[in-house]
């Protein structure tokens, strides 16, 4: 009987040993593997939980002030670049459009009668050239007469009084001659003063067309139109809601403008750099897996750009892990229309890449 139980109590010691050598084998080569793939895995790769999704958040905001008239487009609505949004009350902006557009049609009549005016001048001048050039035909003429009659009066041929006539003539030749010249003269200062106002005229039709491009610009702002092609949220407005240049419309995402920016501890960033292939998992969807390539480096700690950046110069200083915001482009996926900004996201650097 003693013996059958001191078999029994060896078979149990024996299998427990068994059990125990069994147990220790596995975990040393559960050890033994974990080593194995740190070294040949695991320490290839850093990775965050700190990251998000974030887009190029456009804000759509009015040039002018106005009534909306018309809504044309609707919360979380796909728009084209060019497509219009809205449409704002642009009644007083037309009327003054209008107004400026007859400014610059009178401008440009005056312009156009001062050309006449100029033109005109300058045929007066060239009349009044070709009344100079007669009456000094006209005077050479009677000089001669003049120079010859006085040397017949010398010789006695011919009388005192022919002597007279022709020294009329000759001295109202001269009087011709000098009224001529004047009349130039009146030409040309007429012509002068024609074209200096001409350059105030000018500068009123320069000026008329500026005021309506400017009342253009008004008019055709009253018209809100997409920038980008994209998606539009947070639709602030309604049909008849009052809105002013400060005003914030509506924001569009564009498309492919979707990336992540992850958080990564400065001890994390020693192998990284720019290029290396990102595995993304996002928490709203933890059975679809994206990828990406770090695309940057922030120029500094997030705490650096916060509103109150910590000030360590203190004698209660505690030393603080920083953050390197890295930005990460997303590599195109079928389902990349599921991605949201905002969503949580796990980010795994691999650094072998």
């Amino acid at each position: 009987m003693e013996a059958l139980v001191q078999t029994e109590t060896d078979i149990n010691f024996h299998s427990r040993k068994k059990i125990t050598c069994t147990v220790f084998t596995v975990l040393m080569l559960c050890l033994i593997l974990g080593i194995i793939y740190y070294i040949f895995v695991f320490r290839f790769y850093q990775s965050t939980d700190n990251a998000y999704v974030q887009a190029d958040v456009i804000w759509v905001m009015p040039k002018i002030s106005g009534e909306v008239m018309e809504l044309i487009i609707n919360d979380n609505q796909v728009v084209k670049k060019g497509e219009t949004l809205a449409v704002l009350d642009h009644r007083d902006y037309q009327a003054r459009y209008d107004q400026a557009r007859s400014m610059v049609t009178l401008k440009q009549a005056a312009l156009a009668v001062q050309q006449q005016n100029e033109k005109s001048a300058k045929s007066s001048i060239s009349e009044a050239n070709s009344g100079v050039l007669a009456a000094q035909a006209d005077l050479n003429r009677l000089k001669k007469d003049y120079s010859r009659y006085q040397d017949l009066l010398k010789d006695g041929v011919i009388t005192r009084q022919n002597f007279d006539n022709v020294q009329s003539q000759y001295l109202a030749a001269q009087a011709q001659l000098n009224k001529a010249q004047a009349t130039v003269n009146s030409a040309e200062a007429q012509l002068g003063s024609l074209q200096a106002s001409r350059a105030q005229l000018l500068a009123d039709v320069q000026n008329a067309n500026a005021t309506l491009d400017l009342y253009r610009i008004d008019l055709n702002s009253s018209k809100i139109i997409s920038p980008v092609d994209g998606k539009v949220g947070s639709l602030a407005i309604q049909k008849g809601s009052r809105v002013s240049p400060q005003t914030r419309l509506m924001a569009i995402i564009p498309e492919n403008s979707l990336y992540v920016q992850a958080n990564f501890k400065e001890t994390q960033i020693e192998k990284m750099h720019i290029g290396q292939k990102v595995v993304l998992k996002m928490d709203a969807y933890p059975s679809l897996s994206y990828t990406g390539k770090i695309e940057s480096f922030s120029p500094a700690s997030g705490a650096t750009f916060s509103l109150m950046p910590p000030d360590n110069a203190t004698g209660n200083f505690n030393k603080v892990v920083q953050r390197i915001p890295v930005r990460i482009a997303l590599d195109s996926s079928p389902h990349i229309d599921l991605i949201k900004p905002g969503m949580s996201v796990n980010a795994t650097v691999d650094l072998r890449t």
